[in-house]
């Protein structure tokens, strides 16, 4: 994280999250394996608001059909936010935090099968709100 400030926000990010989670671990690997794969997650996402990504933000800047990626941000930010609640949580634990569909299902208490239905209806409508 190349200072202590960002990997103790990680740490702090990784165990929130350990400590919300409401369902057990099959076993100790399970758990070990769980912690790496959320705490990798917490990383990329701090890295990602912070923009360290400087290889995707150059590549994103040489390209001329991409318009300016703040604008793009700002944009996409807007349209979340104007999802509603399950559909903005969903859309942040599949693509911001990298859960799957089983995970985002526990943690919501709904079915696969739901979850599956409220990311398609939420890109519909991210898709509508970008394109307004």
């Amino acid at each position: 994280m190349k200072n202590p400030e960002d990997a103790e926000d990680v740490y702090e990010e990784t165990f929130l999250a350990y400590f919300r989670r409401e369902e057990g671990f099959e076993s100790e690997e399970h758990r070990k394996a769980w912690l790496i794969r959320v705490t990798i997650n917490a990383a990329k996402t701090m890295l990602r608001k912070r923009g360290n990504n400087s290889e995707l933000n150059e590549e994103i800047a040489a390209d001329p059909a991409v318009g300016s990626p703040r604008e793009e941000i700002m944009d996409l930010r807007a349209a979340i936010r104007r999802l509603s609640p399950d559909y903005r949580q969903a859309v942040y634990l599949f693509y911001m935090q990298n859960l799957t569909v089983r995970q985002i299902a526990a943690m919501m208490d709904k079915s696969e099968s739901n979850v599956k239905v409220i990311l398609h209806r939420a890109r519909e409508q991210l898709k509508r709100f970008l394109e307004e």
